[in-house]
């Protein structure tokens, strides 16, 4: 009797070790599984998405974005009903533009054609990181560029008054490098603000307030030795350049129904009514109608195939809605609408291209 009483207590003890030892095993993998999750969710978040369009809400002076996943070709549907993340950083935000890794975003605080003071600044996106400025005197309209050793820099001007002054050749077109979240030493390019964009060796360069003009780069090695610059259109009134993205060096802009774009359309339009587009010798190439009893206004090419992107102006002469225009089929499609909407940055996912 004895001994069954001794092997029954240590069979107690024994259950009572597994179940104790049971217990402590589901905990730390319920644990360990809640931290995986928690690191998967934050990882998730901090995932740069497939695409995102950034604007100015002209009604705060805040930046706005909407992000989104899949191809260009569905961005609209991807687009509906979204809700835009609103960036308050108490600063008159303009012409936003998208670093090449989607990570940042740089803008300036005045506009084309104002010429006012104005400052040039970067933010990193999601975060709740404070914007870094660009300590120079002025800066404005910045664009990003990636050379062929795959550093990155922000080409800028620092002034936005018209080019049809001579006041105009003392501005200047600038470059500064922007590694690791932080600005570099800038250097001057050369006298004359070409803020319509350039193409990916830096050898052509384009502006469009209010002449339209172009500006080809001769180099030997990293220093300039030859310019020439040419005046486009007739020297008719333009506005709102952009050259392209994908090396064809094509520019689009906007224009005042001028003579040459009415005899290329041939038929009557009104101020912005076209998207017009030029080679990379100033000779017309094609044309995009805005729709019906609307005109475009902030244009610039995505950098994916065909594709630009405008505000919409109504008859009221409101910028109601953002809308991604297919220059080569002439359709348009409507991506965000609001009180406001200015100077829109569509960013595409280098592997969603």
């Amino acid at each position: 009797m004895a001994r069954k009483n001794v092997n029954y207590d240590i069979m107690k003890k024994f259950l009572i070790l597994t179940a104790c030892g049971l217990w402590a095993m589901f905990c730390f993998a319920s644990c360990s599984g809640e931290s995986s999750s928690a690191e998967d969710a934050e990882e998730k978040s901090s995932q740069t998405p497939g695409g995102m369009l950034f604007f100015r809400d002209d009604d705060t002076g805040n930046l706005k974005y909407v992000a989104f996943d899949g191809r260009l070709e569905d961005v609209a549907a991807s687009l509906i009903d979204s809700v835009p993340v609103e960036m308050d950083l108490n600063l008159d935000c303009y012409h936003p533009e998208v670093s090449p890794d989607g990570k940042w975003v740089a803008f300036s605080t005045t506009h084309e054609n104002s010429g006012a003071y104005t400052e040039l600044y970067v933010k990193e996106i999601g975060t709740n990181a404070l914007p870094l400025k660009l300590p120079v005197q002025m800066a404005a309209i910045p664009r990003w560029h990636v050379n062929s050793k795959g550093d990155t820099s922000i080409v800028y001007v620092d002034n936005t008054g018209l080019n049809q002054k001579d006041l105009w050749f003392s501005y200047g077109t600038w470059i500064v490098p922007f590694m690791k979240g932080a600005f570099g030493t800038p250097k001057k390019l050369f006298n004359g603000a070409f803020n319509g964009g350039f193409s990916k060796d830096l050898t052509f360069f384009v502006n469009s307030s209010a002449l339209l003009m172009g500006r080809y780069v001769t180099y030997s090695g990293d220093s300039i030795v030859s310019m020439a610059d040419s005046i486009w259109y007739d020297g008719e009134q333009t506005c709102n350049a952009s050259l392209s993205k994908d090396g064809t060096n094509r520019t689009l802009f906007l224009d005042m129904a001028g003579k040459q774009g009415l005899e290329f359309v041939g038929e009557s339009f009104r101020p912005h009514q076209r998207i017009l587009v030029i080679d990379s010798l100033g000779h017309l190439i094609s044309a995009v109608p805005s729709e019906p009893n609307t005109a475009f206004d902030h244009t610039e090419w995505v950098g994916y195939k065909d594709y630009a992107v405008a505000s919409l102006q109504n008859a009221n002469l409101l910028h109601t809605k953002i809308v991604l225009v297919n220059m080569a089929d002439s359709s348009i499609v409507d991506l965000v609408s609001g009180g406001e909407l200015w100077h829109p940055n569509l960013w595409i996912k280098s592997d969603k291209k």
